[in-house]
């Protein structure tokens, strides 16, 4: 598991076709990494990728325990930064499941602005389900109303 101290990275799979989806996007103080492969101790079917020049710490599994059973505070910080994770892959789920693809830009808009600066249109609409040209038209007519 990585622990962003600074940078972007996101996390994506491939298809077979070669298309690249991304599951998820983390940013200073996110934990970056599949949280199955992680708990289960198995292979992932994810990529990781770091976007921005970063420093990250890559922390295993028991060293996470260890310092948490040995630091209260420390696993305060890790549960307080797990439930942030928690929450944003909740929206996730709710938005691509419920959402026209124009709300759930304005939910990520709204909800992580910080992530419209920090990765490129390509991966947004990615992240979003729709197609690079879909979210060009949906940023544009977010401009003209």
């Amino acid at each position: 598991m990585a622990f962003i101290v600074k940078g972007a990275g996101r996390m994506y799979a491939v298809k077979e076709n070669g298309q690249e989806y991304v599951i998820r996007f983390a940013i200073e103080s996110w934990w970056l990494g599949d949280y199955e492969s992680y708990n289960l101790q198995t292979a992932s079917l994810y990529n990781i990728e770091m976007t921005e020049d970063s420093d990250v710490l890559l922390v295993m599994r028991e060293q996470i325990q260890e310092v948490a059973a040995a630091v209260p505070a420390v696993g305060l910080m890790i549960k307080e930064i797990d439930q942030k994770g928690a929450i944003a892959t909740q929206k996730r789920i709710h938005s691509a499941i419920s959402l026209s693809a124009e709300e759930r830009y304005d939910v990520l808009s709204k909800s992580y602005p910080e992530f419209l600066k920090r990765f490129p249109q390509s991966m947004i609409a990615s992240y979003l389900g729709i197609s690079p040209e879909t979210l060009s038209r949906i940023r544009k007519n977010l401009l003209f109303k």
